[in-house]
């Protein structure tokens, strides 16, 4: 990444980060390259790990982020000797319509919130969350399936 643009990115993060307002943090996303599909909540202090690939995180309609939680799109131990072992993962993380995110949450790279689903305050989501399931704790585990209503999340 040139050195402007790696610039641009880290400012733009911050702004996003920090602002009170969720429309100036959604459309910092989208400035970022982030795919957000209509209305969602972005809380203060998302803190986006992303090696300039930001465009791998999609945020569906209805979505809700709460603060201070992390997104990992990239993940390596460099520069530790143990990336010989545990190599460098860029992957997509996918945030389905009508999700919540609970405050200081962590999600890994690769991860799929499904559709209303649930993420508890302070889980560690490690792997994929069905749709209308509640996941809790470290790393997070299935605590409830809610009933799948009918009625349409984003009136």
């Amino acid at each position: 990444m040139l050195p402007i643009k790696k610039l641009m990115n880290k400012i733009l993060h911050l702004v996003m980060r920090h602002t009170p307002i969720n429309i100036i943090r959604v459309g910092v996303l989208k400035i970022l390259g982030a795919n957000i599909k209509g209305k969602v909540y972005i809380g203060q202090e998302l803190f986006i790990l992303d090696a300039g690939r930001t465009d791998l995180l999609t945020i569906e309609e209805g979505a809700s982020i709460g603060p201070r939680v992390t997104i990992l799109i990239h993940s390596d131990p460099s520069p530790s000797p143990l990336v010989r072992f545990y190599p460098k993962k860029t992957s997509p993380v996918h945030i389905k319509r009508g999700a919540w995110i609970g405050t200081g949450a962590i999600i890994l790279p690769g991860v799929t919130i499904g559709e209303c689903s649930i993420v508890a305050a302070g889980a560690v989501v490690i792997e994929d969350v069905s749709d209308y399931t509640i996941v809790a704790g470290v790393p997070a585990k299935v605590v409830k399936i809610l009933k799948r209503e009918k009625e349409d999340i984003s009136s």
